[in-house]
């Protein structure tokens, strides 16, 4: 699997390991579509050193598939190349981006108790 994922505190927190391209992408896509019992997904990049514009295509789907189902989505641990990747292509504005794991967790959980 190209990835990892826990749940903390009813938080699904998925670490993709080395990089996020189509085919990682789609299996992030996949696994977020069938969650339904959680108040929020963290996507940790932690352990990416590669994002290319299929990844990032299937991030803006997984994004779009939780907001029909009113679960919020956060990024964090964006190296700085990354961070440039999103910011370059204002995708900073559509994703809450977060430095570390426990500011996204501390933020979905704000979210859910509002």
């Amino acid at each position: 699997m190209a990835y990892k994922n826990e749940r903390v505190n009813n938080i699904e927190i998925i670490c993709p390991m080395n990089e996020i391209d189509a085919i990682t992408g789609n299996e992030i896509k996949n696994h977020i579509s069938k969650l339904t019992d959680v108040i929020g997904i963290i996507i940790n990049f932690n352990k990416v050193n590669y994002l290319n514009s299929s990844g990032l295509r299937e991030l803006i789907q997984s994004l779009r598939i939780l907001k029909d189902k009113n679960i919020p989505m956060a990024l964090c641990n964006l190296s700085d190349n990354i961070t440039k990747i999103f910011t370059n292509t204002n995708l900073h504005k559509l994703f809450d981006i977060f430095n570390s794991e426990n500011d996204a967790i501390k933020h979905l959980q704000e979210k859910h108790s509002v």
